[in-house]
């Protein structure tokens, strides 16, 4: 930051915008539709306008390459304190991470994050039970919501400023975590984890649905994209629903018995693609229960490949309750505008 700032100098919202999302290799292979840093340049800025609207007096804005911040905020005069962070320097979503970090050290009430599934968890990486409203700037888009910038912003401020009572119009998400020996440090997934098939990283984005073998689901609702909406065809579960799913994929892998119960089903893997999925067995997780993903091959958490499993190497994927806090903006606004104006007898008389 250009300077030090703590909860003392004022509530403050925090933007995280990653210049990568909506930018992977499914705009090749699907009809993804392509995000521009145009976009999200404007996306900031209404956040921007919306956070001070709904009560935040700072607003502190995640630092990149592609400096998306300072061109949100160049030529224009900012209708409040804004500061935009020194990048980090990794430009992958490590900058995310360090950002969300940085965020809660400086005192931040709420983050808005610009991205896809990808974005919001390494924000959650940086901060696990961060107040966020997650903004959908990516590719499939299962744990971000699709509203405009300037209410997103406004619910972030108002929850930062106390305007509206987190308690009363937040939720805590669901998340996926990871253990094996081989992780020097924790990794998560906020909706789904993989099992690939095959020893590289490669491109990070998953877009051959062949190679999947098995997938364990904190959120699979039925309007999914991605490989949330294969376990979604056989197992729904809730964003908001207790526990989660286990599905196993490739019935030419199952044994005999498995074969006879194989289900064959149709998925829209991609945006603009669907594709034909055979479908092993499926079963659903409580919270706390682990399942076991032995390689070789590679996890990919929430649809981009992390973590490399050589043979005899094995993770567990734990569904837990204790994610981040994931803001309701239509129930914030009301909240805060409730707060603002509230209705009087005249109004109920009318």
């Amino acid at each position: 930051m250009s300077q030090a700032a703590d909860s003392a100098a004022g509530p403050a919202v925090g933007i995280v915008a990653n210049p990568l999302a909506g930018k992977d290799i499914r705009r090749l292979t699907s009809g993804a539709t392509p995000i521009s840093d145009a976009v999200k340049i404007g996306a900031i800025r209404r956040a921007v306008v919306g956070a001070i609207e709904g009560g935040a007096e700072r607003v502190l804005i995640s630092g990149d390459r592609a400096r998306l911040g300072e061109r949100a905020l160049a030529g224009w005069e900012v209708p409040g304190s804004v500061e935009v962070a020194e990048p980090h320097g990794w430009h992958t979503g490590r900058d995310s991470q360090l950002a969300a970090a940085q965020f809660r050290d400086e005192g931040v009430g709420a983050i808005v994050a610009l991205g896809g599934d990808g974005t919001q968890r390494d924000v959650a990486t940086g901060w696990r039970e961060a107040p966020l409203v997650p903004l959908a700037v990516g590719t499939n888009n299962v744990f971000p919501i699709q509203t405009e910038a300037t209410v997103a912003g406004f619910a972030a401020g108002a929850v930062a400023s106390g305007h509206a009572d987190a308690a009363e119009v937040t939720w805590q998400a669901k998340i996926i975590d990871i253990t094996t020996e081989g992780i020097q440090r924790a990794e998560m997934a906020l909706v789904d984890v993989c099992l690939v098939r095959g020893a590289f990283v490669g491109a990070r984005a998953i877009w051959d649905l062949g190679s999947v073998s098995e997938i364990v689901a904190a959120i699979a609702e039925p309007d999914s994209v991605g490989l949330a909406a294969i376990a979604a065809a056989v197992a729904p579960v809730g964003r908001t629903e207790s526990g989660g799913v286990h599905v196993g994929l490739g019935c030419a892998s199952a044994n005999a018995r498995d074969v006879q119960s194989c289900r064959h089903i149709r998925a829209a893997v991609m945006p603009g693609a669907y594709s034909d999925i055979d479908i092993a067995h499926c079963e659903r997780l409580r919270f706390g229960q682990p399942v076991t993903l032995s390689g070789p091959g590679v996890l990919t958490l929430d649809g981009e490949r992390e973590i490399v499993l050589g043979r005899g190497e094995r993770a567990d994927a734990t569904v837990n309750p204790d994610g981040p806090y994931v803001i309701d903006v239509g129930a914030a606004v009301a909240a805060a505008q409730q707060r603002r104006y509230p209705f009087g007898s005249a109004v109920a008389g009318r």
